[in-house]
């Protein structure tokens, strides 16, 4: 199910596209629910998505964490484009740990992460 390509108004519809987003990769994702008893800053949808590792690992799929952090569009142009501090360092974390991650206000920004799964880190 490939999602189409729209342009979204609210952060509901941000949220929506990167629900889609797991959806179209097969992945598992949630939205942690923002009640006070978790993580301070944790990100709007967090999940798994699969990925065949290379022939040297024996073709093997593992899942790759991802959170994205979904904002209401046109907020780019503010300090950390809008992220609180605690969602700053959390991003900074998962990054430290080879997830993936980014922050997201449109399409644009889903397809930088999957051109993340491309880019090799080291």
């Amino acid at each position: 199910m490939q999602a189409v390509n729209r342009e979204p108004k609210t952060e509901g519809d941000v949220k929506e596209m990167a629900r889609d987003w797991f959806l179209d990769r097969d992945g598992w994702s949630y939205a942690p629910v923002q009640n006070g008893l978790g993580v301070h800053g944790i990100h709007d949808r967090v999940g798994v998505v699969p990925v065949l590792i290379t022939p040297d690992m024996v073709g093997r799929k593992i899942g790759a964490f991802v959170s994205i952090e979904c904002k209401a569009p046109g907020r780019r142009g503010e300090p950390r484009r809008g992220l609180s501090m605690h969602q700053l360092l959390v991003g900074e974390k998962i990054r430290e740990a080879y997830g993936l991650t980014v922050v997201c206000d449109g399409q644009e920004d889903l397809d930088r992460l999957d051109d993340m799964f491309k880019a090799p880190r080291g």
